[in-house]
């Protein structure tokens, strides 16, 4: 039978499918009628005064009142003056909206002063104007000097407008900026993308549709300015009196005269308007697309992407304490989620700043975050390119990565393991002796991140980098050494080996498959045998001496670690003879690790080990949280370890 989603059949037998992403449409939810009620009242106050004006213009006569001189003059006069304010306002406005969206402080006053022309009567406003530019204002020793004059002259409708306007630019490029991804200027810069360039190529194409829509609103609100021209420069016939003026002033001779003028200025301010919607009406929502990729060259893209010159060492101190990162090494960093991880990273990458924070030898790293960071109106090979300066390179960039197929796709338009990977390819592209990774293939499916784990395995001496991972595999597979973080300390760091054998914190132990129980020793013998108390019970093991261990271990701190498989699980309690290999807790949780094998978590005082029960033998048992449970331990496969 045809599914329902499938097209129809071809007349060769074979089915052919419409994609389901053509036929989706939004589920929209209905307006409660008394919303809908008002604004229908609101929409009718605006249109129906316009439609009773246009019933009163003398549409007879409107062609000879439209080419009389005077009203020509009167639209020369306007549209100079608008076109003039419109090209300033939006030279000013985007430069402040640039500078508003890098304030750290201040932002909020500034954008208050920026809305203040917009809450000023007009007159106030002109009358300002007034004591600042005006033939006695403050600068005016300035504006003699070099022969300006704003006060009834257009230049000085010119500033009236500007002053007005200003607000209107400044909103909407604003409003842009602050929508901009932080990561995306961020990530630009990280490998090496200059300022200009990040400007030219990547702020401005993003904020463009914001522009046009500030130009258009700036231009209608010139067009019908009354108030803070007449009070500043006056209504001078072919010197200041523009449209609005003359309509006022035309009211009071013929009313006709006035409705015709009124048609023509809201015909030139209903097209300004439309010029400041088409942003809206063209820019549509990307689409992301998944595509099919090529083979990955590993050697041709190590070639293209290896740094020049040794590689560094990374060594940093915070809150007293020293940690040094390996050269030519894969170091993973692991910490529970707010550990710090983020943050020590985004130290070592110069994004934050810390006075308890030291960064030795200030290296060049490119941090890659699972942001990908990619410039949205850029297509993947332009991204690139502002990086290889040729796009030659990031051609044969992109054909080694097997990601070809994506050169002209825009980046907004990405899968968002695709986009990772061209982020990847990117950070690769600046050729960095120190890379900082952020979990860089959580987003990737699995075949492309094998691609991508085999590529960064066969690389890992070709420079210093950082790996922040949750993933077993790349902790395992990846890396040569481990920083352990917690509270925003590293606690350990070392070869990933010796930290997964003897794990400093139950989140690595996990991680390592282990079980840890905290305690003291309490007795050791000939043999090396051990009594560990913890949680008021004894855990029998073997001690490990450790290089500088003390050889009096009796009182020791000190760490168990076993194997979940090396535990057994019983509901009912043991008899007191078998204590000593014998830890009692309660059922905390119970998770399933595959169809036929569970793992259920044993809180032991304020730890937890795991052990692994399968599914059959958990349908015949009480698994309930907070049961009291006993769990016996193979005692020759504990390993003791003194702190």
């Amino acid at each position: 039978m045809t599914s329902s989603l499938s097209g129809p059949a071809s007349s060769a037998g074979v089915q052919t499918s419409t994609p389901i992403s053509s036929q989706l449409k939004a589920v929209t939810h209905k307006v409660p009628a008394l919303f809908v009620a008002i604004g229908i009242i609101a929409i009718a106050y605006i249109v129906f005064p316009v439609i009773a004006l246009a019933l009163r213009v003398p549409w007879e006569d409107f062609a000879a009142i439209a080419q009389d001189p005077s009203t020509v003059e009167l639209l020369k006069t306007t549209l100079s003056a608008a076109a003039w304010s419109t090209v300033i306002a939006t030279l000013l406005g985007t430069a402040l909206a640039l500078w508003l969206s890098q304030l750290r402080r201040g932002a909020a006053a500034v954008r208050l002063l920026v809305y203040l022309p917009l809450a000023m009567p007009p007159v106030v406003s002109g009358l300002a104007l007034t004591a600042f530019i005006g033939r006695r204002g403050l600068l005016a020793p300035v504006l003699n000097f070099f022969g300006w004059e704003f006060a009834f002259a257009f230049p000085g409708v010119v500033a009236a407008h500007v002053f007005v306007t200003l607000p209107f630019v400044v909103v909407a490029v604003d409003s842009a900026l602050r929508q901009i991804d932080s990561e995306i200027t961020a990530s630009a810069r990280g490998v090496g993308i200059g300022q200009w360039t990040i400007l030219g190529r990547i702020t401005l194409p993003t904020i463009l549709p914001a522009i046009v829509t500030g130009v258009g609103l700036a231009f209608a609100r010139s067009l019908g300015e009354f108030g803070t021209t007449i009070t500043f420069a006056g209504s001078m016939p072919g010197v200041t009196r523009t449209l609005p003026l003359g309509i006022y002033l035309e009211r009071e001779v013929s009313a006709e005269n006035a409705y015709a003028l009124s048609a023509i200025l809201i015909g030139i301010a209903v097209l300004s308007l439309v010029v400041a919607g088409l942003p809206m009406l063209f820019t549509r929502r990307a689409s992301q697309r998944a595509h099919v990729l090529d083979d990955m060259d590993i050697d041709k893209l190590r070639a293209l992407t290896r740094p020049v010159g040794d590689s560094p060492e990374i060594a940093v101190t915070s809150n007293g304490t020293t940690t040094r990162f390996p050269a030519n090494k894969t170091t993973a960093i692991v910490g529970m989620n707010g550990s710090g991880k983020t943050t020590l990273v985004s130290l070592i990458a110069g994004r934050l700043t810390s006075s308890n924070f030291q960064l030795h030898d200030h290296t060049k790293v490119v941090l890659l975050t699972q942001n990908p960071g990619l410039p949205k109106m850029a297509s993947v090979r332009q991204a690139i390119t502002m990086v290889t300066k040729n796009s030659a390179v990031t051609d044969e960039l992109l054909q080694a990565a097997g990601l070809a197929p994506l050169r002209h796709v825009r980046v907004a338009t990405l899968s968002g393991g695709q986009a990772a990977q061209v982020a990847l390819v990117r950070a690769l592209a600046a050729k960095p002796k120190a890379l900082i990774l952020d979990e860089p293939l959580a987003a990737i499916d699995v075949a492309s991140a094998a691609r991508w784990r085999r590529f960064l395995h066969a690389t890992s001496a070709d420079r210093t980098t950082l790996m922040i991972t949750h993933n077993a595999l790349d902790i395992a597979g990846l890396s040569h050494n481990m920083a352990v973080l917690e509270g925003g300390r590293v606690i350990a760091c070392g070869p990933t080996s010796e930290i997964l054998n003897v794990p400093p914190t139950a989140f690595v132990a996990d991680l390592a498959g282990l079980n840890r129980l905290n305690g003291t020793i309490q007795s050791v013998d000939a043999n090396g045998h051990a009594v560990i108390n913890s949680h008021n019970q004894d855990i029998h093991g073997v001690l490990e001496i450790t290089p500088g261990a003390d050889d009096q271990a009796a009182g020791n701190q000190a760490t168990a670690v076993f194997s979940p498989q090396d535990v057994q699980l019983h509901l009912e309690p043991l008899d007191q003879g078998s204590a000593g290999s014998t830890i009692r807790g309660t059922i905390y949780s119970v998770t399933a690790d595959s169809l036929t094998q569970l793992r259920v978590s044993v809180r032991v005082g304020n730890e937890l080990i795991t052990v692994p029960v399968t599914a059959s033998s958990a349908l015949h048992a009480s698994l309930d949280s907070l049961k009291e449970v006993d769990c016996t331990i193979d005692a020759s496969k504990v390993r003791v370890y003194q702190h």
